[in-house]
């Protein structure tokens, strides 16, 4: 497992040094563009776990990479599990380069007067590292759900076919259940609201409130993955490469 680990690492070397210099450079725009650091780990987490998927499967049907690597002393079962090991470090690397760029950015906005409200907007308060914190969580876990969905795809059908099928799946995954929910009356129209967000947000404005939310968005992302991995497997061992 660890060895088909590796070589996924390895093939997506010069993809995730690419990655980081984008990663940067949004994380650093949208911090200046919305006028805080607040949700810039959580977006870049977002947007690798799914550059992440469609990244690692690209390589699939590239040369035949897809047969050749089967001819190694790897099983099926090591390159499942290898594929979402390294969705899932690209995933913790762009919540990880977010984090860096926000550092920075506060450093600079201490040290170095900038124009209009920048300075004290990008200053890490409580406040902003609560919200952070809490955006983080959510954004992982939503970049948990579209990639849960989107690997089965690229495993029963390939990386040529599987791409037709991606815009499909934020509508599958996010809004469609909204819908349902919403339409069938499970999910109350009023707590949707900014007043009614603004108080479920007060419950949990908490040290103890957010690192406890955190711990639920992990378990979520930790069962999504889990239960992707399993389908993943047994349509990969179904299909004839």
């Amino acid at each position: 497992m660890l060895r088909a680990y590796l070589v996924e690492m390895t093939v997506l070397r010069d993809y995730a040094r690419s990655l980081l210099g984008l990663g940067l450079i949004v994380a650093a725009c949208v911090s200046l563009g919305m006028q805080t650091t607040m949700m810039a780990p959580g977006l870049l987490a977002m947007m690798y776990l799914l550059l992440g998927v469609s990244g690692t499967s690209s390589f699939d049907d590239l040369n035949g990479w897809g047969c050749l690597r089967l001819t190694m002393p790897l099983s099926r079962r090591d390159v499942v599990v290898a594929r979402y090991g390294s969705v899932v470090t690209l995933g913790l690397g762009g919540l990880v380069a977010g984090l860096a760029t926000t550092l920075v950015l506060a450093v600079v906005a201490r040290v170095v007067p900038l124009p209009g409200e920048l300075s004290p907007a990008l200053a890490l308060s409580e406040d902003v590292l609560l919200g952070m914190g809490l955006s983080a969580g959510a954004l992982f876990a939503v970049g948990s759900l579209c990639a849960a969905v989107e690997v089965p795809l690229y495993f029963r059908f390939g990386s040529t076919r599987a791409t037709q099928y991606l815009p499909l799946v934020p509508l599958f995954a996010l809004l469609c259940p909204i819908i349902v929910l919403g339409g069938s009356g499970m999910i109350d129209e009023s707590t949707l609201t900014a007043e009614g967000i603004a108080g479920a947000l007060s419950l949990i404005w908490s040290p103890a409130g957010v690192a406890a939310c955190l711990v639920g968005l992990l378990a979520l992302s930790t069962a999504l993955f889990g239960i992707s991995a399993a389908v993943s497997l047994r349509l990969y061992k179904a299909r004839e490469l």
